[in-house]
């Protein structure tokens, strides 16, 4: 199956005639974002291979082990903190053998969230995104994946998201993505607020060891397998020697400080432990 014009698989679709009316005002693409254009169009590396690599591991999972798989997916996210406080939470509308999404928006809506998926636009690489009552307001788009219906959603913007939920080929235990290649999600990363919850789904068949990385690959705070949840751990503190006040003791060979005589006592060695007691004659 052709992939290309998937918002997930790289080129862009020109939106129907019927729809451009109804949808929001684009914002031309920024030097940001061709800058992200440009890496996406760059020399060949080996993201491409990679990307066949883990998607053929998806693919042979069993529709049994993959339903499984989503089950307990969904779950870690429900009982994930970052999604439990979120008003707004950004979907991706998923597809073949991809982790299964509609279980959880149903539950989203459910909970009383407002429940976003994305839509491409007619800029170069980047998407619109709408708020659904119900997954109706999903409708097939070109090659049956499907996209928000713009008269039955509402248009919100990236900034308004407190959650976003990441698709990806692959990720790592470090936290990094591999996407289809097109850059989508690079570019809304840079459109999502600071404090957004960047949460990558995937099965633990598609956790690498190491992922490429580029400048502008968005990466996440946690990934969420059916196996367990990868978080985001901060690098250690960098802890300073605090440098004593000569005053305070006199520092010797081995660097261990002495203690500061008593106060009116005369400037002589502390004695040790008391002596034993000499045999009288």
């Amino acid at each position: 199956m052709e992939e290309a014009n998937d918002y997930r698989f790289g080129p862009v679709l020109t939106p129907e005639p019927s729809e451009q009316d109804a949808a929001p005002v684009e914002a031309e693409a920024t030097p940001v974002q061709d800058d992200i254009v440009a890496a996406a169009e760059a020399k060949p590396s080996v993201k491409p291979a990679l990307r066949d690599e883990y998607r053929a591991k998806r693919e042979a999972l069993s529709e049994k082990e993959r339903n499984a798989g989503t089950r307990r997916i969904i779950e870690k996210l429900l009982l994930h903190p970052d999604v439990h406080r979120a008003k707004t939470v950004l979907l991706y509308a998923s597809y073949g053998s991809e982790v299964a999404t509609d279980d959880l928006c149903k539950e989203l809506l459910k909970r009383g969230k407002a429940v976003a998926y994305p839509k491409i636009t007619s800029v170069a690489g980047l998407m619109t995104l709408w708020c659904i009552r119900n997954l109706d307001a999903l409708i097939p788009h070109k090659h049956g994946i499907r996209a928000p219906d713009v008269t039955r959603s509402a248009p919100i913007e990236p900034i308004m998201v407190d959650c976003v939920i990441y698709p990806g080929i692959a990720f790592t235990k470090g936290l990094s993505r591999l996407g289809q290649g097109g850059g989508y999600y690079d570019r809304l990363s840079t459109k999502i607020a600071d404090n957004s919850a960047r949460i990558g789904v995937c099965f633990e068949t598609q956790i690498a060891d190491e992922l490429p990385q580029e400048e502008f690959d968005a990466k996440m705070h946690w990934v969420v397998t059916e196996a367990t949840v990868y978080p985001f751990v901060p690098d250690p503190p960098v802890i300073v020697p605090v440098a004593v006040p000569a005053a305070a003791g006199a520092v010797g060979a081995e660097g261990e400080i002495a203690p500061t005589p008593a106060s009116g006592a005369p400037d002589e060695p502390v004695a040790a432990a008391a002596e034993e007691p000499k045999d009288t004659p």
